[in-house]
C-alpha cells in the first residue's frame, strides 16, 4: 500500500513558516492545562471519565522509560471490540519490545484485580515495583538531580523549621523528618537497588500529599530544580495508585484490557534546497518588498548573524519525527473502527505548540491534557495510507502555514526582539485529587454520588475541597512549573469532545428573521480560539461575514432562543454557559437590530 508524504511546496512553506516563528520566539504563549469538567447530572459518568484521563496519562507516564524525546509517549482507550478494552500506545520513536511485554505484564495484574483474582490493596507493592524496575533509568535520573542539594538546604531547614511562622503550617512538626530523606539519597551509592527506587518513590509522593506548602514556604520564590525532581519522582506512585484505582473501580473495562502499539513512522530529513534567499521569500509573504527588507536587517541584528538568509537555512535543516500524538490520531484515521468513542489522549509530557494546532484542525477533536507551548520544529505531521487522509492532513497543515504566517507578521510588527520565558515540558503528573485509598474503594460496583462528591481532596492541607452535588468545579492538570495549579482550575471551555453536554458540541442556526435565504449553521467547535481555548466572537463574526451572506453590520446583535442577547465575547461565553447549564445543545439564533426596528 503507497504511503502518502507531505512535501513539496506545501511542506517547505509550512517549515520556513515554522523556522521564522520559532526563531522570533521558541515560546508561543503561556502553559495550557485543561481541566474536566463536572456536571452533576452525570456524575457517576464524570468519575468515569476522570479515571480514564488519569489512567491514560499515568500509561503514556509508565510507557516513557528515559528522559529523551525519543520515548515521549502517548496512549488511548479503545472500548468495545470482541476481544477486550484496548490501550494504544505510541512512543515518538516506537515502543520496544521489552516495554511492550513489561507493560502487557503489568495489565495482566489489573485484569486479575479487576476480575476478583487479586485485591487491590495487597497488590499495590508488586505493581509499584514493576512501574519503578520498568523505568528505573528515568527515575535514576531524577536521584541524581535531588543529590543536587547542598549543605546550606539543611542549615536552611533546621532554623527555618524551627520559627513561629513555619510551626503554623500544616505538617510542620514532621516536615523536618520528611525532608531529611534527602541528604539520605545525597550520600548513598548512585546505583540504588529496586527495593531502594520503590522506597524513594513511595517517600517522594508525600511532596505533594502532605509537604507542598512546607515547600513553598521555604522556597517563597522558585522551587529549586531537586525539589521538581521529588515531584516528579512521586508520579510513580501515583500512576500505580490511578491504575489500580481504575481497575477496582471499573472492572467491567477490563474484561481483558490489552496493550497493542502503533508503528512509529521513521525520520525524515529535511533540506532548504531551492531557494537562493529563503527567509526574504518567506518575508515577501507577509510584508512588502521594502518591509521585508527592512526586517532582514533587523532579524540579522537580533540573530547576530552576519548572513541572515545562511542562518534561515540552516535553522530549516532538519530530521523530522511524527509525535506520539500524531501517531495515535493517524492511527485512528486508517483505521476508523478502532477509533475510540472517549477521544481523550494521554501524554507522558505535555503536548506541544503544533500538536495541539492539529489537534484543534482535525475532524475527530481528540483532546489532550495540556500544552507547553513550544514550537518542535522537527515535528511533522504523520505520512496517510489513504488518499482521503492525506488530502485532509495537507489542507490542515496548509492552514497551518497560513496561521503560522499571520501570526509572524504581527510579531514581526508588535514583538520584534522580545522573547516569552521558557516552561518546563514535563508535568508533576496527574493530580492525587479524586482518588482515595484503595482499602476505602468499593470493589466491583459503580461509585456513588457521595462517594464522587467526597473523594476530592485538597493537596495541601489534606483539607475538603469546597464542593456540591449541584456544581463541582473543574480537576486540574498539574504542571510542575506552578505547583499551586492543583489548587485552581481552568476556563469552562475545554471539555473533552464526546462528554455529556460539551460546550464544543453546541450548534447555532443563524439567520435573518425576514430573509429565510441569509442563513449559516455553525459548530461552537469551528469559533474556538487556538490559543485561549475559548470561544471566540470575533471568528464567529468572521464566518459570519464569509460566504453564508448572514453579515453583521454597525447595530446588529445576535439572540439566541429569542430571549438572550449576545452583542460581544462576555455575552457569547455567558450564553453558551447558559445553554449549557440548561442541556441545550442546538439553538436558533436571530441577527436583529433594534435600532433600525419599529
Amino acid at each position: 500500500m503507497p504511503i502518502h508524504e507531505i512535501t513539496g511546496n506545501t511542506q517547505s512553506r509550512f517549515i520556513q513558516a515554522a523556522a521564522l516563528l520559532h526563531l522570533l520566539d521558541p515560546v508561543r504563549g503561556e502553559p495550557t492545562a485543561y481541566g474536566l469538567d463536572q456536571d452533576s447530572s452525570t456524575l457517576e459518568q464524570n468519575r468515569e471519565r476522570l479515571l480514564k484521563r488519569k489512567f491514560l496519562d499515568s500509561f503514556a507516564l509508565i510507557c516513557a522509560r528515559k528522559k529523551d524525546g525519543d520515548t515521549v509517549s502517548a496512549a488511548c482507550l479503545e472500548e468495545g471490540h470482541p476481544e477486550g478494552t484496548i490501550v494504544r500506545i505510541a512512543s515518538n520513536q516506537g515502543v520496544s519490545q521489552s516495554t511492550l511485554d513489561e507493560l502487557r505484564e503489568l495489565v495482566a495484574i489489573l485484569n486479575g484485580v479487576a476480575g476478583g483474582e487479586y485485591v487491590a490493596s495487597d497488590t499495590e507493592q508488586e505493581v509499584l515495583t514493576r512501574i519503578t524496575s520498568l523505568d528505573a533509568v528515568r527515575i535514576r535520573s531524577y536521584l541524581k538531580d535531588i543529590r543536587s542539594v547542598g549543605n546550606d538546604v539543611k542549615d536552611m531547614v533546621e532554623s527555618f523549621s524551627a520559627t513561629p511562622a513555619f510551626l503554623e503550617i500544616d505538617h510542620a512538626l514532621s516536615f523536618p523528618r520528611w525532608i531529611a530523606h534527602v541528604f539520605t539519597i545525597r550520600d548513598l551509592p548512585s546505583e540504588s537497588t529496586p527495593e531502594d527506587l520503590v522506597r524513594h518513590v513511595q517517600w517522594a509522593v508525600e511532596a505533594r500529599r502532605t509537604y507542598l506548602t512546607c515547600l513553598r514556604a521555604l522556597f517563597p520564590t522558585n522551587l529549586p530544580r531537586w525539589v521538581y525532581a521529588i515531584l516528579k519522582l512521586g508520579r510513580y506512585a501515583i500512576a500505580s495508585t490511578v491504575l489500580l484505582a481504575f481497575a477496582s473501580e471499573f472492572p467491567t473495562l477490563f474484561n481483558p484490557m490489552l496493550v497493542e502499539p502503533t508503528i512509529a513512522p521513521p525520520k525524515s530529513t529535511f533540506k532548504c534546497v531551492g531557494e537562493e534567499m529563503p527567509l526574504t521569500s518567506v518575508l515577501r509573504r507577509l510584508a512588502s518588498d521594502q518591509e521585508a527588507k527592512h526586517y532582514v536587517s533587523r532579524l540579522a541584528q537580533i540573530w547576530g548573524a552576519r548572513d541572515p538568509e545562511v542562518h534561515f537555512r540552516n535553522t530549516c535543516n532538519l530530521q523530522l519525527s511524527v509525535h506520539a500524538e500524531m501517531q495515535l490520531v493517524n492511527f485512528y484515521d486508517n483505521n476508523p473502527y478502532s477509533r475510540p468513542f472517549f477521544r481523550f489522549i494521554g501524554v507522558s509530557k505535555k503536548s506541544c505548540f503544533l500538536c495541539q494546532l492539529f489537534l484543534a484542525r482535525h475532524p475527530q477533536s481528540f483532546n489532550i491534557a495540556s500544552c507547553h507551548q513550544k514550537l518542535y520544529l522537527t515535528w511533522r505531521p504523520p505520512p496517510a495510507a489513504n488518499p482521503t487522509v492525506y488530502r485532509q492532513y495537507k489542507a490542515i497543515v496548509a492552514d497551518l502555514s497560513k496561521s503560522m504566517e499571520s501570526t509572524a507578521k504581527q510579531e514581526l510588527k508588535d514583538r520584534l526582539g522580545l522573547r516569552r520565558p521558557v516552561p518546563p515540558d514535563s508535568t508533576a503528573g496527574v493530580s492525587i485529587s479524586g482518588l482515595m485509598d484503595l482499602d476505602e474503594r468499593p470493589h466491583g460496583v459503580s461509585t456513588t454520588l457521595e462517594m464522587a462528591t467526597t473523594s476530592i481532596k485538597s493537596v495541601v492541607g489534606g483539607g475538603e475541597a469546597h464542593v456540591t452535588t449541584a456544581s463541582l468545579q473543574p480537576i486540574p492538570v498539574v504542571d510542575v512549573s506552578s505547583p499551586d495549579e492543583e489548587l485552581t482550575w481552568t476556563p469552562y471551555n475545554s471539555y473533552p469532545v464526546g462528554d455529556s453536554l460539551s460546550t464544543t458540541e453546541m450548534v447555532l442556526h443563524v439567520l435573518r428573521p425576514n430573509e429565510p435565504q441569509r442563513q449559516d449553521i455553525i459548530a461552537i467547535r469551528d469559533i474556538m480560539d487556538r490559543f485561549t481555548g475559548n470561544p471566540s466572537w470575533a471568528k464567529l463574526v468572521d464566518l459570519l461575514m464569509d460566504e453564508s451572506g448572514v453579515g453583521l453590520k454597525g447595530g446588529d446583535c445576535l439572540m439566541v432562543k429569542n430571549r438572550i442577547r449576545v452583542g460581544n465575547e462576555r455575552q457569547l461565553l455567558a450564553c453558551l454557559q447558559y445553554l449549557r447549564n440548561e442541556a441545550v445543545l442546538n439553538s436558533e439564533v436571530h441577527v436583529r437590530n433594534f435600532s433600525t426596528e419599529s
